[in-house]
């Protein structure tokens, strides 16, 4: 009898001990994937905004030979409506199109579901945008 009693303690011992370390490495797989999912929230964000830089610098430059070619004032603030307008839709588009391309498991995740929001949460997490953007002198072409 005393030996029945022990198979089953040792048995019920590796069910309990298969079970909890299926349960942490559930929950340590659960953890990695979500730090990778905000990590890479970071560093999309962070292109997106770079891009929005470029876009600016291209209305900049492109109304300061407007304003050379000496072209009316209505033909630049046009042009320059148009291009706020592409802007914002870029915006609006880019956050979109990042929170579709998520399953619906990792839905509850995303920490943004606008511009504004989107950028809250880069600025919060600066840090880790910041060493993506800086280039070290190994990324540099020779």
């Amino acid at each position: 009898m005393e030996e029945n009693v022990e198979w089953l303690l040792f048995t019920l011992a590796f069910i309990l001990g298969y079970i909890t370390c299926k349960t942490f490495y559930f929950y340590n797989a659960t953890r990695t994937s979500i730090i990778a999912l905000k990590t890479t929230h970071i560093t999309a964000l962070a292109i997106l905004t770079k891009s929005l830089e470029d876009f600016y610098y291209a209305k900049a430059y492109r109304m300061q030979k407007m304003v050379e070619s000496e072209e009316t004032d209505h033909n630049i603030t046009a042009f320059s409506f148009l291009m706020e307008e592409e802007i914002d839709y870029y915006k609006k588009r880019s956050i979109q199109k990042l929170i579709e391309s998520h399953p619906d498991f990792f839905k509850q995740v995303i920490e943004f579901d606008d511009w504004r929001t989107a950028m809250t949460f880069l600025e919060a997490h600066k840090d880790v945008a910041a060493q993506f953007l800086i280039r070290s002198k190994d990324d540099r072409p020779n």
